[in-house]
């Protein structure tokens, strides 16, 4: 272990003095560096930095002593803790340690802030041999501790306000946070872009601090359970998005703060990544980049180098033969390359796909000496070979103060994730535009369908009230016929209603086993006769298909597909239905000879309220509801159901479920 030397008379008392008044830990971090200190612990005998070599010497093994008492640390070393005991009470403390060859001396000092209170203390240590026996011991020369700790806190207060203006000056937001979750350090960068008061920050309270920004966050449970993960022990670098409710962005990125090999904090640094000024601001620097780069060429090409290496977008400097002279991590990551292997390449070269579109317009540059600015352009690049990306480009001449042409600095900024948001805006826009013309339909669908029975329905009621009035015999025909037109409405409403129990998933099944064969039988039965231009024929399996299922909701599934079959059969024809077996299931088809359905709509055929186009609503009725209906039923038991189709060649409709 290196220390520096012990004082003679024991070591002054130090005090911390820096010019903005640093956090407590600050301090004694400061005061410990400068003292070169093996050891640093708090007023609660807590360890806040500790030598490895000197862990290793009291026997601890049991991880990062940081955050421990020095007392269950130091346990293999009683005369370093007895000393430590000592300054902690406000006086030096002196111990030494020797052997037959060597011994360890240790000065302890109390650490004070300015107000007299004891933040902690610092413990130095010192190896040196044993004095010979027949050596003469010669006088000692007076103690230089007082002058040296006073030329060392001169430098501190120095190199703290140093530190303290260039932390003041970012443009980031920094705040450093200990392991017991306090402020430790922070810009007022950071105090303004969350708006906290100087009264909350003096607190120090860093969970304090958290809840009073919650309300500024958008996702606020997202940001507040990031940055709490990161309060633990890591490091791992982290970094996240965080949306503020204002309409700002910032981008938040945390480092561990280190004291040798040890964890002591935290580091966070936000920076506003709104897209407006973000824009300006790059902007601006590269204004004063070409500017520069026009006075003084060698000054140029070092605040080129420092800019290419840092900036936040795609930056690169072509020669006059466009091949590549300067260029950033950030664009040598589009090509899918590093930076090293980009110089000497020609854009043919970088970028094979893209050199068609992009060489003409620098050689535009070269030749005119006039910028493009802001120039969309769409492509792919090696690093993400068959993705469409989007950037916008700018192409500047490069200047000597002569005039000359050097070259053309090109800045790319990726604009992807803002075309893709266009675009899925747009999706969304077509998609409300589709949903609000199938609901103009259905309402229309629905109010012929609803109006369509009400009429004969209402005449025919009309009818046999006249006849029962005037004491006629009421004629058969009439009651009959409203009957029909009630059955018609009936299902309708019947209809609507299943919808409405399938949206909120209350359609209940009430299930048992039956043959699939006999419930087909009984369906069909009730279509004998019906339709003077249908025959309907049943191709009846060998075997009863024994199903688990809900006979009236089966039923239900089959009447809507002969029905269906006979609607959009306007000419007539033979209606099939037909049942078999396949493999594990039973599957039953009904074919028509009708109108058929286009292969484009065949897809959409079993969402609510779609009618296929070549289905008017004059000639074909119903609110587009039934097949809908029927694939929930049939999906509900297990099974699926679909269609093959041409148009004028007629449909067929399957539908298979489980047997037992």
């Amino acid at each position: 272990m290196s220390a520096g030397p012990a004082a003679c008379e024991g070591p002054a008392h130090s005090r911390a003095t820096p010019a903005s008044r640093p956090s407590p830990v600050e301090l004694l971090l400061q005061v410990g560096v400068s003292l070169r200190a093996a050891l640093v612990v708090d007023s609660q005998g807590r360890i806040v930095w500790m030598d490895p070599v000197l862990a290793g010497a009291a026997g601890w093994q049991s991880g990062p002593p940081v955050g421990r008492s020095a007392e269950e640390v130091l346990g293999g070393l009683p005369w370093l803790r007895h000393a430590l005991d000592e300054a902690l009470t406000g006086t030096d403390g002196l111990s030494e340690y020797g052997g037959q060859e060597q011994r360890l001396s240790a000065v302890v000092v109390p650490v004070f802030d300015d107000d007299g209170t004891q933040l902690g203390a610092c413990a130095r240590l010192r190896k040196s041999e044993l004095p010979r026996p027949e050596a003469a011991r010669e006088p000692q020369a007076p103690c230089a501790g007082a002058a040296e700790e006073r030329k060392a806190r001169e430098h501190l207060e120095h190199q703290t306000s140093l530190l303290r203006a260039t932390f003041d000056s970012i443009t980031d937001g920094v705040i450093v946070v200990d392991l017991a979750r306090r402020i430790t350090a922070f810009n007022k960068r950071f105090q303004e872009m969350w708006g906290l008061t100087d009264a909350m920050m003096e607190e120090r309270d860093a969970e304090k601090a958290l809840a009073s920004v919650e309300p500024w966050v958008v996702a606020p449970e997202r940001f507040i359970a990031f940055i709490r993960q990161a309060f633990e022990p890591s490091f791992a670098y982290r970094s996240t998005i965080v949306e503020l409710s204002d309409g700002r962005v910032f981008e938040c990125r945390s480092i561990p703060q280190l004291l040798g090999d040890a964890i002591i904090g935290r580091i966070w640094s936000y920076r506003d990544v709104t897209a407006e000024r973000q824009a300006l601001a790059e902007q601006g620097r590269l204004l004063a980049a070409e500017h520069e780069a026009r006075e003084r060429l060698e000054e140029s090409f070092a605040v080129l180098d420092t800019f290419l290496t840092h900036a936040p977008v795609a930056l690169g400097f072509m020669g006059r033969d466009l091949r590549c002279l300067r260029i950033n991590d950030a664009l040598a990551a589009l090509h899918g390359r590093r930076r090293e292997e980009e110089l000497g390449r020609t854009v043919w070269e970088m970028t094979p796909d893209l050199a068609p579109m992009v060489e003409p317009l620098m050689q535009h540059v070269l030749d005119e000496g006039t910028p493009i600015i802001g120039l969309n352009l769409t492509g792919e690049v090696p690093a993400t070979p068959g993705e469409q990306r989007h950037w916008n480009v700018s192409y500047y001449p490069v200047r000597t103060a002569s005039g000359t042409i050097l070259g053309v600095g090109a800045v790319v900024a990726e604009v992807t994730e803002e075309y893709r948001a266009r675009a899925e805006r747009d999706r969304l826009l077509r998609e409300a535009e589709e949903a609000i013309r199938i609901r103009d339909d259905f309402m229309s669908i629905a109010a012929h369908e609803l109006k369509t029975p009400l009429t004969p329905l209402k005449l025919h009621l009309q009818m046999l009230k006249g006849q029962a009035d005037a004491g006629h015999v009421v004629a058969p025909r009439h009651v009959d016929k409203a009957l029909a037109q009630l059955a018609r409405l009936s299902v309708l409403v019947n209809d609507l209603l299943d919808t409405s129990r399938i949206q909120a998933g209350k359609l209940e099944l009430t299930t048992e086993p039956f043959p699939l064969r006999e419930l087909i039988r009984e369906v069909l039965s009730d279509f004998r006769g019906t339709s003077v231009l249908h025959s309907l024929r049943f191709e009846a399996p060998d075997e009863p298909l024994v199903i688990r299922g809900d006979r009236a909701r089966l039923a239900q599934v089959l009447t809507n597909l002969v029905e269906n079959a006979f609607k959009y059969s306007p000419t007539g024809g033979t209606v099939r239905v037909t049942a078999r077996r396949m493999g594990t299931q039973a599957c039953v088809s009904v074919r028509d000879e009708g109108i058929g359905i286009p292969e484009e709509e065949q897809a959409q055929l079993f969402e609510r309220f779609f009618r296929a186009r070549n289905s008017p609503i004059s000639g074909f009725g119903g609110l587009g509801l039934g097949l809908y209906i029927c694939r929930d039923i049939i999906e509900r038991h297990g099974g699926r159901i679909w269609v093959e189709s041409e148009v004028e060649h007629g449909a067929t409709f399957h539908f298979a479920l489980p047997c037992l």
